[in-house]
Formats: structure tokens, C-alpha cells, sequence
């Protein structure tokens, strides 16, 4: 069966469950990232509906329908103290990528139970652990009183339809092995999941361990809609949101190791201060961070997309308040042209550090 006619009959709705499901493991097989896990994950949409219903300003902009079945049914039920809860949390007007991550570290709805150490990050950004704990309750209360189970069932044909479209529109890519071979170090796992109420865009948080390996996701909300229906494409806008997102499990904790170093240049934050504040990035190390994977995540378009793509993103992340990349990227060729001597990203980051002084020096 040709995958156009697949595609057409899973629109339409005449494939029952079971076909439809062998359908996609056989997609996966044939074309996907073997080690890339694709899918709707109940803990995120649990927490994106509570935001929906909070009214939090940083969901899809996008009208979907999706978004009206959720308040279809969750209106259903009365004012609950979850979304009271994260409405007091979230009303300082900023986003934090501390809400979606904080779920990941828990099990399925409803009972969500810890099953791994609470990063003391994600406590700060709900006011501490008795706030969590608090919401953490409230939220399996809302699980089993709004029966969220029941609807989460009840999309599984849209999520299907979306992992489908994304299977697709990633055919015969490798991000894991394209991320990893860049990078020069391998990571537990990967994961895709694909979430219909979260921004443009989307989180790239990584667990485990200090200093890895971690498990590795990207958190990815539409990009557009039609119909109703949320998109996730065109591929290569899909694939360097990918990129991007798997990239900070690399980036982030070698900035880490380099903290002083990067902030002895924070200087270079001053000129970039405005725009970076409007694009959430209010620390000269997320700042340094950002620039440092879009030059990667330029480069890696420049190989696997062709160099026109490669120089289109280093134009558009330029317009948009990243004035260091062409330097980055061009220090990165550098890295890429001599992997004898680094054989990791890791070994060369002192050298690709010096940038920042480069660019600091009058």
C-alpha cells in the first residue's frame, strides 16, 4: 500500500484500531529514527489542559479542535483548585519550561508519583516543594474527578494521525544519529512527544544524572493548523526544532562546566538585552546557550538540508537578536573540519568559547 492512499484512509477514519496501529509500527520500522520515540504523553496533556483552563498566555495561539473538546468536557465539571493553583503560579506573566519538565519526572495520571528526585529548579519555579506537593495533590484530584483518562482515550485517534504525519514528514531522517554524530557523545534515549496545546515551538529538557548520559526530549507544540487539525511541519522547520530542542542536553551542562568563563563575558548581553527579554532569554547564559545551539543547529541544516538552508537559518536567527552566530558558525567549521583532533563537541568548547572574548576584546 502506497503511504499516500495509508494517509488518506487514516483521515477518513475507515481503518479500525488495530490495523491502524500495526500500520504505524510498520511506518516506524521502515522509515523512522529507530531510537526516536514518537507520541502523546497523558502527563503533559493533563497539565497543558489545566493551563488551558487557567487561561495561560503561553499555549498554541492556534484554534484547533482539540482545544474546544477539552472545554467541552473539562467545563463539564466545576472551578477546581489545580487550575486556581497554577493560575497564582504562573501570574507573574513569565513562561517556565519547569512546568512541562516537572511532569516527566512523574508516572501517568492519575496517580502521578515520583519516580524520580525533583530537580530543585522545578520546586523554585512553583514556590517551593510544599507548593509543588500541593499542586501535585490538586492535580490528581482534577485526574480523577474531570475522569481526564477517559478524554486523553478518547483523542488516541488524533494522536495516531499526528504521530503518523510526523513519521512521515521525518522519513528517512536520523535525528538521534544525526544529533550524536555532531556531537560526538551518545545519550539514553530520545523522545518526540507531540503535544496539541503547548506553544509554538517547544522545551528540550533532558533527565538523568549530573552530566549524563540523560534521557532526551523535545516537547513539541503545532506549528500551525488546518482544519482544526494541528500541524507539526514543514519538515525542515520540524527537523531543526528537533535539533534544537535534543541539542540543550549537549550544550547545557558543558556551559555548565564552563559558568565562569561564559559569564566573564556578559557584557555582550548588554546590546542584545531588549530582544532577548521579549524572547523569554533574561540570563546571558541562556543567552550564550541559544546562540551556541542555533549556530549548531545552523550547521547541521548546512549538511542535511544543503547550504542554502544552513545560511537562511544563520540569517533568521541573526534577525532575531542573535548577532554572535555567524562568528559561532564559522568557529564551528573549524571543530567539523578537524574531528581528529576533537572528536567531541566537549573538546572543543574551550576553543569555541573563545568567541565570546574575541568578540568582547575592543
Amino acid at each position: 500500500m502506497k503511504r499516500r492512499s495509508l494517509a488518506n484512509f487514516i483521515k477518513a477514519g475507515s481503518l479500525r484500531a488495530g490495523f491502524y496501529i500495526a500500520c504505524c509500527t510498520l511506518l516506524t520500522n521502515a522509515y523512522a529514527d529507530q531510537r526516536l520515540r514518537i507520541g502523546a504523553d497523558p502527563r503533559l496533556e493533563l497539565l497543558t489542559v489545566v493551563q488551558l483552563l487557567s487561561r495561560y498566555p503561553y499555549l498554541t495561539p492556534y484554534r484547533t479542535d482539540y482545544a474546544r473538546d477539552a472545554i467541552a468536557h473539562f467545563t463539564n465539571y466545576p472551578p477546581h483548585q489545580a487550575i486556581a493553583l497554577f493560575r497564582n503560579f504562573s501570574a507573574d506573566g513569565n513562561w517556565s519550561d519547569a512546568y512541562p519538565t516537572a511532569m516527566l519526572y512523574l508516572s501517568d495520571p492519575p496517580a502521578l508519583e515520583e519516580r524520580e528526585t525533583i530537580p530543585t529548579h522545578i520546586y523554585e519555579a512553583f514556590r517551593g516543594p510544599e507548593n509543588f506537593a500541593r499542586f501535585l495533590q490538586a492535580l490528581r484530584d482534577f485526574a480523577r474527578r474531570t475522569d481526564f483518562n477517559r478524554f486523553f482515550a478518547r483523542q488516541n485517534k488524533l494522536y495516531l494521525q499526528l504521530e503518523y504525519k510526523l513519521r512521515e514528514d521525518l522519513a528517512e531522517a536520523n535525528s538521534s544519529v544525526e544529533i550524536e554524530d555532531y556531537f560526538g557523545t551518545r545519550q539514553l534515549s530520545y523522545h518526540l512527544v507531540l503535544s496539541p496545546l503547548l506553544h509554538h515551538g517547544g522545551f528540550g529538557p533532558h533527565l538523568g544524572r549530573a552530566g549524563g548520559p540523560f534521557d532526551v526530549y523535545t516537547l513539541l507544540g503545532p506549528t500551525g493548523a488546518e482544519r482544526g487539525i494541528p500541524r507539526f511541519g514543514p519538515r525542515e522547520q520540524l527537523l531543526q526544532i528537533v535539533w534544537h530542542e535534543f541539542s540543550h542536553a549537549f550544550v547545557n551542562p558543558l556551559s555548565e562546566g564552563y559558568y565562569r568563563e561564559i559569564e566573564r563575558r556578559s557584557a555582550l548581553f548588554d546590546p542584545l538585552a531588549e530582544q532577548m527579554n521579549r524572547l523569554g532569554y533574561t540570563r546571558w547564559l541562556d543567552c550564550a546557550n541559544e546562540h551556541i545551539i542555533r549556530a549548531i543547529v545552523a550547521r547541521l541544516a548546512h549538511h542535511h538540508l544543503g547550504p542554502e538552508a544552513g545560511n537562511r537559518a544563520l540569517r533568521e536567527e541573526s534577525s532575531r537578536g542573535f548577532r554572535y552566530i555567524h562568528a559561532l558558525a564559522r568557529r564551528l567549521e573549524e571543530y567539523e573540519a578537524r574531528r581528529r583532533d576533537y572528536p567531541t563537541l566537549a573538546a572543543f568548547f574551550p576553543r569555541l568559547l573563545d568567541i565570546f572574548a574575541e568578540l568582547q576584546e575592543p
